[in-house]
């Protein structure tokens, strides 16, 4: 029977796929979300800020919430680090740079 052994084959090929899709998933976010604030008044600046040819005025700040101004991160991008998770549950900052 030789279609039945396509079929097989087509089964395989599809669960390989979507395993794959699943770990990529789970791995494509290595860096937790970060923003450019200053360090002294936590107020969100552009990314430029930050950038090595930017101004350099401000830092990356990892894990916090808020519009204006962030709260609940941290500057220091190891302490995100939480068995490969990220960022503690509740806690987000849109996108960045890092």
């Amino acid at each position: 029977m030789p279609g039945a052994r396509r079929r097989s084959g087509v089964v395989t090929l599809g669960m390989v796929g979507t395993l794959a899709l699943t770990l990529s998933g789970c791995s494509s976010s290595s860096a937790p979300p970060s923003r450019c604030v200053n360090p002294t008044t936590l107020k969100v600046l552009d990314s430029h800020s930050c950038s090595a040819g930017g101004s350099g005025a401000g830092r990356w700040y990892y894990c916090g919430y808020g519009t204006d101004t962030v709260n609940g991160g941290t500057f220091d991008k190891a302490a995100t680090k939480r068995g490969g998770f990220g960022c503690p549950k509740g806690s987000s900052s849109g996108s960045g740079g890092g």
